[in-house]
């Protein structure tokens, strides 16, 4: 039976889907849990159950944020097959420092989620190790482990099967990248013309809650906010999408300016230490202004039902939502570089052209988050309307 790392992270987002978590416990306490029992066991045969749940733990701390396994494990070992990444019965034993190499690995891990679940501000540690950079090694050698792929295999296939949903009162953690705003926007990013949205990695904050203020979701939101902006410091991330009920705040253009105030005026004053007094329309309207959060400079594609069909803002059918997505400029310079950046944005603005949904790029910063219904009409000034939210 092949292995392929791909399909096994394919396999494991699928259960998280499905299960709505994969540890009852924080990862790295859960992790740490697994190499000590690694180490406790008294031989080979009993340590392949924990290191079957090490290999687990890697490819949903992959899945958790975006680190995409494949190149880097055929690069390192020639293969994204995890079969071939056993130890034969016939080829001896597995390295007797196995379990120390095992757990010197997985401390990087838990150093990493450590830092970002921290309080530290962002980009102070430049010492962290992305774990994108460690985790196809963690799963290496705890293959190694193994002298039959077919073992593993059961293993990992049982621990899928056995996988339900908690009940009683067991407390999960939030994933985000299973949040409700990541389903939503999916028809955006598989239907849109920009070539980098189907192959984007997005967070998203807990669920919208109708029984709260819009600035208590807001607060609840803030510390997904702030990991995502850690979280750029040692990994790939792409984008952070809130989802706003329109039952609550409208569908019209004046309605979406309203809340997108509101919503900037709120990070703005929670994520930046220039403003604490919030937006101020003449700051925001200097040609030199640029949303910048936690020290990360941001953009944010608004998508709302007011935009027709023949809008790049278009929802793609998604119904009763406002989603905001914020898009860090570290992730948008991954993809167009300072160097290519004019001819490529424009080579995308001829893509939206081309499919019948041109856009036109306004000169200010500003007047390119909330667009107006066609192009070529006057900016949308959503930065002078009332905070009364």
């Amino acid at each position: 039976m092949k292995l392929h790392v791909q399909r096994l992270q394919d396999a494991f987002r699928r259960m998280v889907v499905d299960t709505g978590y994969w540890s009852p416990e924080p990862p790295g306490d859960h992790l740490t849990a697994q190499v000590r029992a690694v180490r406790a066991a008294p031989d080979a045969a009993a340590r392949r159950d924990p290191l079957a749940e090490v290999v687990v733990v890697a490819l949903c701390l992959a899945n958790r944020y975006g680190c995409v396994l494949q190149p880097p494990l055929t690069s390192a070992t020639g293969s994204a097959d995890l079969a071939d990444l056993v130890t034969p019965a016939d080829a001896g034993q597995p390295p007797a420092d196995l379990p120390d190499r095992i757990e010197q690995s997985a401390q990087t891990v838990v150093r990493t989620l450590a830092y970002y679940h921290s309080d530290v501000p962002p980009g102070t540690r430049p010492d962290v190790v992305g774990l994108h950079a460690v985790l196809p090694e963690l799963i290496r050698l705890a293959c190694a482990g193994f002298d039959s792929a077919d073992d593993l295999a059961d293993r990992l296939t049982a621990r899928l099967r056995a996988a339900r949903r908690p009940t009683g009162d067991v407390a999960v953690e939030f994933d985000p990248s299973c949040a409700e705003s990541v389903r939503l926007i999916r028809p955006v990013q598989d239907q849109t013309y920009c070539p980098f949205a189907q192959r984007s990695f997005l967070w998203g904050p807990p669920p919208y809650d109708r029984t709260m203020s819009f600035a208590e979701n807001m607060t609840a939101a803030l510390p997904w906010v702030r990991r995502f902006v850690r979280v750029l410091d040692g990994d790939v991330l792409d984008g952070f999408v809130f989802a706003f009920p329109t039952d609550v705040f409208g569908e019209s253009i004046d309605d979406l300016g309203r809340l997108f105030r509101a919503f900037v005026d709120h990070l703005i004053r929670t994520l930046t230490s220039a403003a604490p007094g919030g937006l101020e329309a003449a700051a925001v309207t200097d040609p030199q202004w640029y949303l910048v959060l936690e020290g990360e400079e941001c953009f944010v594609s608004v998508f709302a039902p007011c935009y027709p069909h023949d809008h790049s803002r278009y929802l793609h059918g998604v119904q009763g939502w406002m989603l905001f997505m914020l898009q860090p400029e570290k992730a948008i310079l991954r993809q167009l570089t300072v160097a290519d950046y004019g001819s490529r944005s424009a080579a995308i603005r001829e893509r939206f052209r081309d499919g019948f949904q041109p856009y036109e790029l306004a000169d200010r910063e500003v007047d390119r988050f909330v667009l107006p219904l066609r192009a070529g009409d006057p900016p949308v000034r959503w930065y002078e309307t009332p905070t009364d939210i």
